[in-house]
């Protein structure tokens, strides 16, 4: 954290101090082009930066220059950034109860409802949630949702049986499951490895947005994409903040700050399905087939997603030590029905920002959250 003290000339011979400016140095292991930094961060950064008149600005490190995915939790603690994105799916052992939210990523598509929804839980539902972050040192403030997975390979895949034996990239957690539950096996690649996997035979599956297709150029080694019930990725804090810093802001500047996010949060989650709509809409001029939720795999999905809370309760409890796994689960499913007939009801980005703001947001406390 970067602190200068503005001065200004009263008058000839008076000297009077202006409010200390603060510059925030945020992390982040993805280049510009992700939806975090371009739609996230310049949604966020200016709104703050004008609404607190120039007290709080923000220096953005990104592409991994100051801290990798892994190693960016710790790092936010230890004061290495002031403010980074996060992925819990890197950290299970540090924060247990809060990937809860990523075992349950199978059970909606619907990626703002699943962003608000994870957020109010996380913030307002679940206080060892909080907990955690605050024995880690850092300040959790909402989380985005990506556009809904889907399944990319080089031929149809319109049941298990078509992924019985094969290789597929999975995200992790309950796509892990789903996967070993259906015959295949799972491969643990970044998003950057898969067009060589895929080109090599390493993989014969990647499980990802429509959007990467294009982003990672997969329909240049890839022919079909299923689309289908496969839920989107939610464990991924949009900026989360040193506590340290944190608290060395005034608590006016930290309400501006819980205010401005849910506006980012949307700006974010919605940047996903923008460019999951290109991606699928220019799919079939590079030769890629795409096959909407085949009748067989849904009744298969709806199956499995059935039968595993208890599998992620079980998870919970006897391997994370999580207490009451059950209660919070029915807590955030709870949540996330609400948000599902919340966007389905709201006309406007603005209505959503609006309400995710009276509903989460205004109920947190600028002299007490976080510190």
């Amino acid at each position: 954290m970067k602190k200068t003290l503005p001065i200004a000339l009263a008058g000839l011979a008076t000297l009077t101090t202006g409010a200390m400016a603060t510059e925030l140095t945020i992390s982040s292991w993805v280049a510009p082009s992700h939806p975090t930094i371009f739609a996230g961060y310049e949604t966020y950064f200016p709104a703050v930066e004008e609404a607190t008149k120039g007290e709080v600005s923000f220096k953005l490190v990104s592409g991994g220059a100051l801290l990798g995915g892994k190693e960016t939790l710790t790092g936010l603690g230890d004061g290495v950034a002031d403010g980074s994105v996060l992925a819990l799916t890197y950290n299970p052992a540090q924060l247990p109860t809060s990937q809860l939210v990523a075992e349950l990523a199978m059970l909606s598509g619907n990626s703002l409802a699943v962003a608000a929804a994870v957020t109010e839980f996380t913030l307002l539902n679940c206080q060892p949630c909080i907990t955690e972050f605050s024995a880690q040192n850092v300040v959790y403030t909402g989380s985005y949702a990506t556009a809904p997975y889907a399944l990319i390979s080089k031929g149809d895949i319109t049941s298990l049986a078509d992924i019985a034996g094969k290789r597929v990239r999975s995200p992790g957690g309950a796509w892990d499951r789903w996967i070993t539950e259906s015959g295949a096996t799972v491969v643990h690649t970044s998003s950057s490895e898969m067009y060589e996997a895929l080109d090599k035979g390493m993989i014969d599956v990647a499980m990802q947005p429509a959007a990467a297709l294009k982003s990672h150029s997969l329909w240049d080694v890839a022919n079909s994409i299923t689309l289908g019930s496969f839920g989107v990725y939610n464990s991924g804090p949009l900026l989360s903040f040193n506590k340290d810093a944190w608290g060395e802001l005034t608590p006016e500047n930290r309400r501006v700050m819980l205010d401005k996010m849910a506006l980012a949060i949307v700006a974010t989650t919605e940047a996903y399905l923008t460019q999951n709509a290109a991606a699928k809409a220019e799919a079939p001029e590079h030769g890629v087939t795409l096959v909407e939720k085949p009748a067989k795999l849904e009744e298969e999905i709806a199956a499995f997603n059935g039968q595993d809370i208890s599998a992620v309760i079980e998870k919970a409890e006897n391997v994370y030590g999580v207490k009451d796994a059950k209660s919070l689960i029915e807590s955030y499913t709870q949540l996330l029905a609400k948000w599902q007939g919340i966007t389905s009801e709201v006309a406007s980005r603005e209505e959503l920002v609006a309400r995710m703001k009276a509903d989460i947001f205004d109920k947190l406390s600028e002299t007490d959250y976080g510190l």
